[in-house]
Parts: structure tokens; C-alpha cells; sequence
């Protein structure tokens, strides 16, 4: 999955950077009053930093949701037209035979605000699922998925949590035919109203810790979003860029003030919010920086470290990291690299091309070092990535698939695949045989004198038999018969 999600990423990086976007924002706002919503779009076109920071939000939102729906880990939410059904039960039925041990603790009144007005509780398996509810609201909305989380509080019965959840809708005028017909308006023209109201849930440490965090998200309040993120790096990180963005926006709105079309906001609310809510801005170097205090002594994966340097552009750090991670990190990693490395090189972004090509040798050395029994299944797939190395290093590790492959019937295979790839396949046989003359040079010059007779025959025919299967190779190659033909007279002689 975090290879996935890494490629996912440089696609939404690759395809921002080609796309063409206003240099001014200026060029985009030609009216002078705006609705909020028009005025943020052209912030957003217009602002590349701040672009990023959603472009990373919505990637963020879309790996998490594919995850969960891979794993299917949040608890179902029962739907239910009336909610708290257990506690109105109670209620109805009183102080009847029935229900002779009645809670004294337990609310009286059924509105969403009696738990906190009366100081008292709701029934206990009312609270269970209202922590479901609130859990999954959460998590639909960190998967990205906010029209989900208000159908979820409207099938539990609980629309007024719904509408709370909306407020931070920016104001919009509907297009109209007529000019003269009413306008119509979607958005919330309260919206900072709503954010200092909603401040107070958000600051409520009573109240349950995932709808806290929902609420804190939308507001851009950090402080209370934290404690639903449990240590986790996207969690973390996710939260950390929707408190910027948000802040940024509004710092935007707020300036822009004058410029934004019926905006209700009575001056003293918005300077009690701006007092209440203060968010400082953090470039994104600094934002991962405050994500890797917060993990707890976790560190991050290889591939998170990757996500973090291709978020922030360091190509080169990438490469220069990628030495010390060759010798010790999985195959899988290694083939993720090679791949990268590939990508990367067409994106025209390889600053250390050395170290590419260290990298994809070590992919291809532990492609042909996977090979056990003399045979393999796909020799384009080897023949090709030995052709993204320098020429001088292909002949070397063509020849050492040819040292690996003994089948004759394979071996065509691999002839035929290394010319489609453009690899030199004569000077990688000649390298092959090479190597298997100074192998049985080695052999006899390191004879073991312990050896019984019958064991050191044993090695002289494993030996030779290797050398004489190596000049096959030429053989299979129409311009270089006579060189075979040479070869075998020589090693006869």
C-alpha cells in the first residue's frame, strides 16, 4: 500500500507541475464584490504553495480512503430516524412496575443540549453508539468523504450534529438567467460566527475526542484534532496541512474583507475569533518538522521518507539517501528505487545520475540472482533493465545471466531479448566465457591437495563442462559462429 500511495503522490505532483495556472490573482478577480467562494478559487489557482498544500490534503484523503475500504476497520453506524431510541425508552416508560430501578441520573429532556444543560447522562448504550457515530464521522471525514459524514448523522437521527458539521461552507451565489429573479445563495454568509460557536466544541474536553477533532479540523484548530490522530505520520500530517490551509484562507478572507460581497460578520466577532483561533503559519519544511515531534519516537518508513522529500522537492536528497538504504533494504524497496529512479529520469529529474545507475544494477543483480535452477521465464523483463544501465556495465551483468541460465533451452530466449533491448549480447557471451576459463584457471591453480583423486576429476569435468557450455552462447549468435569455431579449436588445443 505505501508503494501505491507514493506513486499516487508523484502523479498528482507531476501532473499540478505540467498543468498551466494564473501567475497573479489579480488577472482572476476583474469584479469588485465576490462571493467567498469565487474570491478563494482564484487564491487557490493562483497561489502554487498553497495549491500544494491541498493537492497533499487530497491525496492524503484518497490513500486513507482506499485503505479503509480495503480494510473495513470502522464500526457500522445502525441507522435510526430517532435518535437516543434507549434513553427515550426510559423515559416513556418511567416510574412504571416496569422499571422500578430508574437512573435518576439520566437526562429528563431529549434535545441534543439536556446532557450538558441538566449535567446528567444518557443512556449507556445510547453512548456507545453515539462514540460509533462520532468515530465514523471522523473517519469519513479524514477519508475525504464530508457528504458521507452528513448522511451518517442524518440516518442516526441526529441531523442537528449534521448542520453543525456545514457551517464552514464558504459563501456562493448561484448563476441566474434573470437578473432580476432573488439571488440565491449556498454557504454559510456566518461563517466566522459559526467557527467562534464552534471553537467551544472544539475546546470541550467533556465532549467526545473524535467529534472534538471533526469539528477542530474544520475550524482549523490543531490543539484539539491531535488526540484522534493517535501518533500516525499521514494522521499527523493530514491534520497539520488542513489547520494551514484553512488558516490561510481565512488570513485571505479576512484581508479581503471589503472585496467579499454580504459578508455579515459584525467586526467585533471576527476580531474575538482572530484573538481565540490563532494559527501560526508554517512553511511545509516546518510542518514536517512539527509531524515528527509528535510521533512518539516513531520513525518514519523508507517510503515516507521518500513521500516527504518528493512533497518538498528534494530529488537529490532522495538519490544521496538512497546509497545507504542499497545493502539493507528489502527486495521490494529496492525494485520501488529502480522504478523511481526510471520515472524520475523521463520526468527529466535526476541530478545524481551515478547513483541512478547503482541502483538499477542492484535491482538487476537481484533479478538474476532469484534465478536457481539454470532456466528463466522472462529474459525481456532482465534484457530490459540491463539496458538502462551504462554500456560498459551491461556486458558484465548480461553475462552474468548468461552464467546463471545452463538450460539450452532458454538460452535463445535470452539472446533474442537482449538484441530487442539493445544490449551488445556478443561482448556480454564473450564476458561469459571469459569468465569461465578464469574459473577453471582458479580451479586448478587452487587445487586442494587434501582432495581425494576421484573428487578433483569430479571438479575438472564440472569445470570444463561449464566452459564448453559457455561457448554455446556464441553459437546462437549468426555473426559470431566463426568466433565459436575459433575458441573451441583454441581451448582444444
Amino acid at each position: 500500500a505505501e508503494e501505491a500511495n507514493t506513486w499516487k503522490l508523484l502523479h498528482c505532483l507531476y501532473a499540478d507541475s505540467i498543468t498551466e495556472h494564473p501567475e497573479s490573482l489579480e488577472s482572476l478577480v476583474t469584479e469588485t464584490t465576490l462571493s467567498q467562494q469565487t474570491l478563494v478559487s482564484a487564491l487557490f489557482r493562483s497561489d502554487s504553495e498553497l495549491r500544494l498544500l491541498q493537492l497533499l490534503v487530497d491525496w492524503l484523503e484518497a490513500t486513507a480512503a482506499y485503505q479503509e475500504e480495503a480494510t473495513k476497520t470502522s464500526a457500522p453506524v445502525i441507522g435510526n430516524n430517532i435518535h437516543w431510541s434507549n434513553t427515550l425508552h426510559q423515559l416513556l416508560i418511567g416510574t412504571s412496575l416496569f422499571n422500578k430501578d430508574t437512573n435518576k441520573a439520566m437526562v429528563t429532556c431529549m434535545d441534543p443540549d439536556a446532557p450538558r444543560r441538566q449535567k446528567k447522562i444518557i443512556h449507556s448504550d445510547d453512548q456507545k453508539d453515539d462514540n460509533d457515530l462520532c468515530k465514523r464521522i471522523f473517519t469519513e471525514v479524514r477519508c475525504g468523504k464530508f457528504t458521507e459524514a452528513i448522511s451518517l448523522c442524518i440516518s442516526a437521527g441526529q441531523a442537528w450534529r449534521g448542520a453543525v458539521l456545514q457551517g464552514w461552507k464558504l459563501l456562493h451565489y448561484l448563476p441566474r438567467d434573470d437578473p432580476n429573479s432573488p439571488l440565491e445563495t449556498t454557504g454559510n454568509p456566518s461563517r466566522d460566527l459559526w467557527k467562534w460557536c464552534a471553537l467551544g466544541i472544539a475546546n470541550n474536553v467533556a465532549e467526545n475526542i473524535h467529534y472534538r477533532a471533526t469539528i477542530g479540523i474544520l475550524i482549523g484548530h490543531l490543539a484539539s484534532t491531535l488526540p484522534a490522530c493517535q501518533g500516525s505520520w499521514e494522521d499527523l500530517l493530514w491534520a497539520h496541512l488542513r489547520v494551514q490551509i484553512e488558516a490561510r484562507v481565512d488570513k485571505f478572507l479576512h484581508e479581503h474583507h471589503a472585496t467579499v460581497d454580504a459578508n455579515t460578520t459584525p467586526a467585533d466577532v471576527l476580531e474575538l475569533l482572530q484573538s481565540e483561533l490563532q494559527v501560526e503559519e508554517l512553511s511545509l519544511q516546518q510542518v514536517f518538522s512539527a509531524v515528527k515531534a509528535l510521533m512518539d519516537g516513531k520513525r518514519e518508513s523508507l517510503y515516507q521518507t521518500c513521500q516527504r522529500h518528493l512533497m518538498l522537492g528534494h530529488i537529490r536528497t532522495i538519490m544521496q539517501d538512497s546509497l545507504q538504504w542499497l545493502d539493507s533494504a528489502e527486495e521490494q524497496f529496492i525494485r520501488f528505487l529502480a522504478h523511481l529512479i526510471l520515472v524520475l529520469r523521463d520526468m527529466g529529474k535526476d541530478p545524481l545520475h551515478d547513483v541512478g545507475d547503482k541502483i538499477l544494477e542492484k535491482y538487476v543483480i537481484q533479478l538474476i540472482d532469484r534465478l536457481s535452477d539454470g532456466s528463466v521465464d522472462c529474459p525481456e523483463l532482465i534484457a530490459y533493465y540491463t539496458s538502462t544501465v551504462p554500456v560498459a556495465r551491461q556486458y558484465v551483468i548480461y553475462a552474468e545471466l548468461m552464467d546463471h541460465v545452463h538450460k539450452s533451452d532458454y538460452r535463445q530466449g535470452v539472446v533474442r531479448a537482449g538484441l530487442n533491448a539493445g544490449v551488445d549480447v556478443s561482448a556480454s557471451a564473450r564476458v561469459a566465457i571469459k569468465k569461465a576459463i578464469t574459473d577453471i584457471q582458479q580451479g586448478y591453480g587452487n587445487l586442494d591437495l587434501t582432495f581425494t583423486q576421484t573428487t578433483a576429476v569430479e571438479k575438472d569435468k564440472t569445470l570444463i563442462s561449464k566452459v564448453i557450455s559457455s561457448l554455446e552462447w556464441l553459437s546462437l549468435i549468426s555473426n559470431q559462429l566463426e568466433e565459436a569455431l575459433w575458441l573451441s579449436n583454441a581451448m582444444i588445443r
